[in-house]
């Protein structure tokens, strides 16, 4: 072998040696980024500590062991057109494919299912009956973040305000909503969220109350897990160098060098962001705009004595078993799509009953076209504190004039079951089963 032969084979030995040890820096770089450190808070049992969700990642040794070390020229066309895309994208597109990310000059839009990889409901206590069903966040009802997020020259908080719709966007495409639901009771605290902080709403779209921090484990400590919807990130309980936070502002936010502004989450409230840093616009109790949910269903009503206990979802999401106990006894929501833009449920009842629906999606309909527990055709969740839509009051001129005029004199016969004998009125007459009683008083020598 010539010297020249020995010096190039020691080149390539070398370059190997380095290459393997780059390798194994970053895996234990990993290694020491990635878990979640936060087992065993017990202050906070809301949060299930143990819980890994199985969101799909590809890892970056694998990434890495595959790379060709001489850079192509798609490589490298790649590459430019990678260092295009907004920062923002980068926390997001750890959860690919299920999250998908676009942009123009202004804005970051994030499109999802609306269903997370990781399991729900399970461990909720205070329960209205909702489930989690696929939201159409997609096209024009995508999520939006501003790219260059304005401070606002009057912050708001998030405290009794902003008590519908979204405050934030996870990095696994899910909404985070106030912790405060919409009667100002905060959801963590009674019962309301499952063992990841999240349940359903009145359109039975599935979201946060508190920080999904159980992402952390998976976009690392250097990702926000997180964005509030004024543009700015919502990093873990520390910095992206594995700090603790200091100095943070009534919103759980502050400013350093090195991430500019940026909120962080909490164990307690506020849980998220705690206001907005930036420019928002709030109509209807929400920021708006943002994207609308999908009624298949009406909102439901609390089932007292509940608890969430299983819950299981067929691999393409297309079947889905929610199971539960009322004081004890048993009882499941089975549901699957029909493939036709509706979903058969089959309710297992507690009391032993079973009741089968179809349930189509726009208008919270059931298979018989009726309207169902407030659902609204606009495909926006009712008010809080709505009345039952049949006992609402419409204002339409048509019904304002009633349609009968009962006469103030004259005679009149009755044939009621609850006439007495000789033609008389009891003094009370009460209907059957509804919550009211009219009272007639017996005229002179009746």
């Amino acid at each position: 072998m010539t010297t020249d032969s020995r010096n190039m084979s020691s080149m390539r030995s070398s370059h190997m040696t380095i290459i393997t040890c780059a390798i194994g820096i970053l895996l234990a770089f990993e290694v020491v980024a990635s878990p979640h450190d936060l087992n065993g808070d017990a202050a906070h049992s809301h949060y299930d500590w143990a819980v890994r969700p199985p969101e799909t990642v590809t890892p970056k040794w694998f990434l890495l062991a595959q790379a060709d070390t001489r850079p192509s020229r798609s490589q490298a066309t790649g590459a430019a057109a990678s260092a295009q895309k907004p920062a923002q994208a980068k926390a997001f597109e750890v959860f690919a494919p299920r999250v998908k990310v676009r942009w123009d000059n202004s804005f970051l839009y994030i499109e999802s299912g609306g269903l997370p990889a990781h399991n729900m409901m399970v461990g909720i206590t205070a329960w209205q009956q909702q489930v989690p069903l696929p939201q159409p966040y997609f096209g024009d009802n995508a999520w939006r973040l501003p790219l260059a997020p304005i401070p606002a020259a009057q912050p708001q908080t998030i405290k009794n305000h902003f008590l519908r719709g979204a405050i934030a966007i996870a990095a696994n495409g899910i909404p985070i909503f106030n912790p405060q639901n919409n009667r100002g009771e905060i959801s963590a605290q009674i019962g309301e969220l499952d063992q990841w902080g999240g349940h359903c709403g009145r359109a039975d779209d599935y979201h946060y109350h508190a920080a999904p921090l159980h992402l952390q484990s998976i976009v690392g400590k250097s990702l926000p897990i997180a964005y509030a919807l004024d543009g700015y990130p919502i990093f873990g309980l520390t910095e992206p160098d594995g700090l603790p936070p200091a100095g943070l502002d009534a919103f759980n936010g502050h400013t350093t060098d090195s991430q500019g502004y940026h909120y962080h989450a909490s164990t307690k409230y506020p849980y998220v962001n705690g206001g907005f840093h930036g420019e928002v616009t709030e109509a209807g109790q929400q920021v708006d705009p943002q994207p609308r949910a999908q009624h298949f269903r009406g909102a439901g009503a609390p089932l007292r004595g509940a608890a969430i206990i299983g819950f299981t979802k067929s691999p393409d999401e297309k079947s889905i078993s929610l199971k539960y106990v009322v004081n004890g006894r048993p009882a499941a929501v089975n549901y699957a799509t029909s493939g036709n833009g509706s979903w058969v449920f089959t309710y297992a009842n507690a009391d032993g009953t079973t009741l089968v629906q179809t349930n189509r999606a726009g208008d919270g309909r059931n298979d018989n076209g009726a309207r169902l527990n407030g659902a609204r055709p606009d495909g926006n969740r009712p008010p809080p504190n709505r009345p039952p839509a049949n006992l609402e009051r419409k204002n339409n001129s048509a019904e304002a004039t009633p349609a009968f005029v009962a006469p103030t004199s004259g005679k009149f016969v009755s044939c009621g079951p609850a006439v007495e004998k000789g033609g008389a009125w009891p003094k009370e007459i009460t209907s059957g089963g509804r919550e009211w009683k009219a009272i007639y008083p017996q005229p002179p020598g009746a």
